[in-house]
């Protein structure tokens, strides 16, 4: 069992500034929004919702003690999804009915534009459209750059395809990038897969088909046998990509960031070093997906009387 660091008073101390911020941007839309300690961290919530906010302070001054944190932040899930939190009693639904949200410190302090509408939206408050309502169309890295950098926790990033989804009055509602193919000889036969690389809507939008919408268009033009992608743990628990008929095949490690104290923008260690003065944050980890796609013959096993992509619609 993980134990809390010698310094956990200063995890304690940096909750209270970055927990208050979060507690009072939610109580001007829910006036009764409660919030307590539980096991290191900061929950918020409302009594009736079915969202508990976890808020993830990010004041690891080295590596260690970011990897204690997150292993203090697992233990705190595991006893939310198995017990409840303080704030949301049996009375009203099951642990398991709980959506648990983490609000990493530093995306919430670089990135509020995003974060706020983020947050908001699971409680309920964004604005709806439906896919049938939208367009997909492809285009250029400038126009998908732009909007990633405003809308996707990791920003851009390289592909060979982009797509936009485009709703009513022409608005550019969502973005997805996927990767050229690449061929692999598997068992099944030679198949070729691409990399769903990214997926962002508008923080305040919702668009109810929108992710199946603009992977049926790629699919149908690219006809790959199959489309792996990634969820974020910190963000995601991966069900839109069940829904979407993808199958989870592994995990990937959690990954050490460097974070800016001044401007709070987190970089991989992996590629920012370990800058002098720089604090540390260890996120979830993600999960690996794929989905067959039922094109091509790479896969003998797919019933080409199926028809592709079936469970799509409503994503």
């Amino acid at each position: 069992m993980y134990q809390k660091p010698q310094n956990n008073a200063n995890f304690a101390g940096a909750m209270r500034d970055f927990e208050t911020d979060i507690f009072n941007f939610l109580r001007v839309h829910f006036p009764d929004v409660e919030s307590v300690e539980f096991h290191g961290f900061r929950l918020l919530g409302c009594p009736g919702k079915y969202v508990c906010v976890i808020s993830v302070p990010v004041v690891a001054g080295t590596s260690s003690d970011a990897v204690m944190q997150a292993g203090m932040l697992e233990e705190a899930l595991s006893m939310i999804s198995e017990a409840g939190s303080p704030i949301h009693g049996h009375e009203d639904f099951s642990p398991a009915g709980i959506k648990v949200v983490i609000v990493a410190e530093d995306l919430w302090r670089s990135r509020p534009e995003m974060m706020k509408p983020r947050l908001l939206a699971q409680f309920g408050i964004f604005r709806s459209v439906f896919a049938r309502n939208t367009e997909v169309r492809r285009i250029d890295r400038p126009a998908a750059g732009r909007f990633l950098e405003r809308c996707h926790t990791y920003g851009d990033a390289a592909a060979r395809y982009r797509y936009g989804l485009f709703g009513p009055g022409d608005e550019l509602l969502a973005v997805a990038c996927f990767s050229s193919p690449r061929v692999w000889n598997k068992p099944e036969g030679v198949v070729k897969s691409c990399e769903w690389v990214r997926y962002a809507s508008l923080p305040d939008v919702r668009v109810t088909g929108g992710m199946g919408k603009v992977l049926k268009a790629f699919t149908e033009e690219v006809r790959p046998d199959d489309v792996m992608s990634y969820a974020d743990m910190e963000w995601t628990d991966g069900s839109v990509y069940r829904r979407l008929g993808f199958t989870e095949e592994s995990l990937r490690s959690p990954v050490l960031f460097a974070v800016d104290p001044v401007t709070y923008m987190r970089t991989p260690v992996s590629r920012a070093g370990m800058p002098q003065g720089c604090l540390f944050h260890l996120n979830r980890g993600s999960v690996k997906y794929r989905l067959r796609t039922g094109y091509g013959d790479g896969y003998k096993d797919v019933d080409k009387n199926i028809p592709r992509l079936s469970l799509l619609a409503g994503v």
